[in-house]
């Protein structure tokens, strides 16, 4: 396989280069007017009342390179079917977390914003669904500066869009991202494709960098919110460990973008890893653990609302969705 993907297939990708969305992307179709349109979804943590909001989709035609080149086309087809999803294209789903702690309101990562695609970018219009405003939002936490999770961050007018949040970052992130050059030779993109990405997360980064604060792993958000290093997926990429009382739950954000292809062999990988096979190892590594514990999770690009559990099986791991719950 050749180990950069060309520009035709790069372009859009997760809106992973900057530019226009390939032709073989079908994140420009409109959903049918029939469809329900989940906008956001409230549970609890203990004390605390979390929402999730449904930033939107895209599918991603075809599969390969991209998803699981570490899979034979075979392997990853049987994977696939097994669960009963199409060969040919691969949905990725945005789950914007809120934590209300009856404190502080803190908003995990903050979608696509204005970026590409047209079927994503829906954090704003669901906040004001929910009842929240922008101002209300007292922190946010940004996991890994992917356009995805940043996009959300600077209005279309350039101003930020939660004048009245700090903001989080990892220093290892932020150190990553704002250097001249950062390293993204271990990822599929091409070097065009590098250049823009890169220069797109430092140019947003540096024009919040008064709001930023940059942590190093361990510390607490907010009282209750715990970060963990999670690396590979970027070098600084930071999951949660959300606590109150005797209930958690932990916010694996990009540990994994697919809910059969990174569980079924979390040997397998996506095309916008800084570093495959310490993402790898990461996955496996924390995966063992909240499934030997049976903690709660979420997950940035898992189904909607993305909350469940983990169980480990003979060959790799399965996903096992909660619930909805009506009360």
């Amino acid at each position: 396989m050749n180990p950069n993907l060309t520009r035709r297939h790069a372009i859009g990708l997760l809106g992973l280069g900057a530019a226009a969305t390939s032709v073989n992307l079908r994140a420009d179709a409109a959903p049918p007017a029939d469809r329900s349109n989940p906008r956001y979804y409230r549970f609890n943590v203990g004390d605390f009342q979390l929402t999730v909001f449904n930033d939107g989709y895209k599918i991603f035609q075809p599969v390969q390179p991209f998803w699981a080149s570490q899979a034979s086309p075979d392997e990853l087809n049987s994977a696939l079917q097994e669960e009963f999803l199409p060969i040919d294209h691969v949905m990725v789903y945005y789950n914007v977390v809120l934590i209300d702690t009856g404190k502080e309101v803190l908003l995990c990562d903050t979608g696509f914003g204005k970026l590409l695609p047209t079927t994503a970018g829906h954090l704003h219009s669901q906040l004001a669904a929910a009842g929240y405003h922008p101002n209300q939002v007292t922190a946010v936490f940004l996991s890994h500066a992917h356009p995805d999770h940043y996009g959300g961050l600077i209005a279309a007018d350039g101003k930020p869009v939660f004048p009245s949040a700090k903001h989080f970052i990892n220093e290892i992130e932020w150190n990553f991202w704002t250097q001249k050059d950062p390293d993204l030779s271990k990822t599929l993109l091409n070097a065009e494709d590098r250049k823009t990405y890169a220069q797109r997360a430092r140019d947003t980064l540096l024009t919040l960098e008064s709001r930023f604060h940059k942590f190093q792993a361990g510390i607490e958000i907010t009282e209750g919110v715990i970060t963990e290093l999670a690396p590979g997926h970027t070098a600084g990429h930071t999951i949660l460990h959300i606590q109150s009382g005797h209930d958690e739950l932990v916010h694996i954000v990009d540990l994994a973008h697919n809910y059969v292809i990174m569980f079924h062999n979390p040997d397998w990988t996506i095309g916008v890893d800084s570093d495959p096979d310490q993402a790898a190892s990461t996955r496996k590594s924390i995966f063992e653990k909240l499934a030997a514990n049976r903690t709660r999770v979420i997950g940035y690009h898992l189904p909607f609302p993305g909350i469940g559990h983990i169980r480990k099986n003979d060959q790799g791991f399965e996903w096992v969705p909660e619930p909805w719950s009506q009360v």
